[in-house]
């Protein structure tokens, strides 16, 4: 079943999905849990993201091969994503953490931490406001080292 967003507007519609669901096979027992609703990060944001990647190894000077390895994806994913991710209360973000206190991450140096965020999703575990903070850190941290990025307007 789809998630649905209960408020008072919509909740006739939930009841009835409800229903129609039971109906359809009560032989099945339901959990039902509830969660302050929140929108999930859009494919603009996850798009926006991806073009700045490629706009500052075209900055850097990287071809646009090297950038295809994930070299920017992955400097930003430790810049900023892992610091994200620790304060994200999600079970996946959290399960992320424990893998990379296991390899001791906060230790390892650059290079390696690279080949281990290669690996990881951090981005895409991102709720909105989480992607937020990480395109607004891009934004400043890429200007002051003197490649301009901005979102498209």
């Amino acid at each position: 079943m789809k998630d649905l967003k209960l408020s008072a507007s919509t909740i006739s519609y939930v009841k009835q999905e409800q229903e129609k669901l039971v109906a359809s096979d009560n032989t099945k027992v339901w959990r039902v849990s509830f969660r302050l609703w929140k929108e999930k990060r859009g494919i603009s944001s996850n798009n926006q993201i991806h073009l700045w990647f490629n706009q500052i190894a075209l900055k850097l000077g990287y071809k646009p091969e090297k950038e295809s390895d994930g070299y920017i994806k992955n400097s930003c994913k430790v810049l900023f994503g892992i610091d994200i991710l620790m304060g994200s209360k999600s079970k996946q973000a959290q399960s992320v953490i424990r893998t990379l206190e296991r390899v001791d991450y906060w230790s390892l140096p650059w290079a390696d931490k690279l080949d281990v965020v290669n690996g990881v999703f951090v981005t895409s575990l991102f709720e909105t406001d989480e992607m937020k903070v990480f395109m607004d850190q891009m934004i400043f941290y890429w200007n002051d080292k003197g490649v301009p990025i901005k979102f498209k307007d």
